[in-house]
């Protein structure tokens, strides 16, 4: 179960969430990050549509998995979803505990993650900081 918490991880954020060595973590909280993330290889008009004012995942995009939208506390992929349980701020960052679901699997996800920027997240792991993923926000 572990790894596929991982992987549920790895598809929201989702890890999210992007190297920003050189750049100081901002201070940020999760109602700063509200929209849709794109891993920072994709391009947001091909994962990304709005359909009556909001935005959705086009359907069948492989790079939608990597992709996320976040819209109050919920974190929406493209085949999981996640509720933000709690988040607290570090020194390196932001801490947060996610309850997701997916077909597979349900249970908490804890992430770290870096705001070098308002339009860049890094996902990272405290144990293995050299390990990260950056998301880029789509306008």
């Amino acid at each position: 179960m572990a790894a596929s918490t991982r992987m549920i991880g790895s598809f929201l954020i989702a890890a999210v969430l992007l190297g920003c060595a050189a750049f100081p973590a901002r201070a940020a909280s999760v109602s700063e990050l509200q929209g849709a993330w794109v891993i920072n290889s994709a391009e947001c008009s091909a994962v990304f549509t709005k359909k009556g004012g909001r935005v959705a995942f086009r359907p069948g995009r492989a790079d939608a998995e990597t992709s996320f939208i976040i819209s109050d506390n919920r974190i929406q992929g493209a085949r999981a979803s996640c509720t933000l349980v709690s988040e607290k701020r570090a020194a390196d960052g932001l801490r947060a505990v996610l309850d997701c679901s997916s077909r597979m699997m349900v249970g908490a996800l804890p992430i770290s993650l870096r705001v070098p920027n308002p339009s860049v997240i890094v996902k990272f792991d405290p144990d293995f900081p050299e390990i990260e993923t950056t998301f880029m926000r789509c306008e």
